[in-house]
């Protein structure tokens, strides 16, 4: 049985454990609890009947007495939790369910701060001296969105244009090949203002790799945006892209994204994200 951030309500099947011989005088409990997963914190709400004491163990090596306990998982992973629920005549039940407990983000786009991306180190970025708009990227994810926090050199109101070049399913043989960002067949374009009034996705609709022909995905609400600062002469912002409203990236293990940065007018190249004929950056979903 698996479970989401949602309140799942676990009917468990009971497990009597007690003497050798069979005693019907003495009633068993009857074991039954909800089990809300938010993140690693888990909520197990008991609703057992005849029980006067409880233990739980949650199937990561700890354990609680408290009735319905709040426990923080330590990572991502399946774990089997157990209550065991003791009568006053001395029989335990036991009733044992499954959690999945997915990867989780520290990154929090309501939050009016970038302070929580500095817990960020595993996807981080620092593109080459010749690259002169692009300053710094970071990347995170979780089991529902793709985080990205760029430092760029410009200010808020310049109205830059950005291309996200996505190899949605980590396939070279597949999508658009590109000089700019090596290492990828690109599937996905997402273009537009970031915080203007539009951001665009596209699905690569090429006869070959080589050709440049983009079909819009219809895709929308696949974006948000969340704090920015300027510092400076630097721009910093974040944002998040949905995993299931964008092609591939609710099923595939890995993907690249390369950034082109272009002037409102697409007048210009201002930079690339990791920077010229460099890799694009390869995010895995563990």
């Amino acid at each position: 049985m698996l479970f989401n951030k949602y309140i799942v309500i676990a009917l468990i099947l009971l497990v009597v454990a007690g003497a050798c011989k069979k005693d019907d005088s003495t009633p068993t409990a009857d074991v039954f609890y909800a089990v809300a997963v938010d993140g690693n914190n888990v909520t197990f709400t008991n609703q057992t009947t005849g029980a006067t004491s409880y233990k739980w163990d949650f199937g990561d090596g700890d354990s609680s007495t408290e009735a319905s306990p709040v426990h923080t998982y330590p990572g991502k992973g399946k774990y089997v939790p157990t209550l065991y629920a003791y009568t006053q005549g001395g029989k335990v039940s036991e009733g044992s369910t499954v959690i999945n407990i997915a990867k989780t983000s520290p990154v929090k786009l309501d939050d009016n701060t970038l302070s929580d991306w500095d817990t960020i180190s595993t996807y981080v970025v620092t593109p080459p001296a010749s690259e002169t708009y692009f300053k710094k990227a970071k990347f995170d994810y979780d089991a529902n969105y793709i985080y990205i926090y760029l430092e760029v050199n410009a200010v808020a109101n310049s109205g830059n244009i950005y291309d996200f070049y996505m190899d949605t399913d980590n396939n070279s043989g597949t999508g658009l090949l590109t000089g700019t960002f090596p290492d990828g067949g690109y599937d996905v374009l997402l273009e537009g203002s970031v915080f203007g009034s539009w951001l665009d996705a596209f699905n690569f609709a090429g006869a070959t790799q080589q050709a440049f022909s983009w079909s819009s995905s219809g895709a929308s609400e696949f974006y948000t945006t969340g704090a920015t600062a300027q510092d400076g002469s630097t721009f910093k912002f974040e944002m998040r892209l949905s995993r299931s409203k964008l092609k591939g990236l609710a099923a595939t293990t890995a993907f690249r994204i390369g950034i082109e940065a272009t002037k409102s007018d697409w007048s210009a190249t201002l930079g690339d994200l990791p920077g010229g004929k460099q890799s694009s950056v390869l995010v895995t979903f563990e």
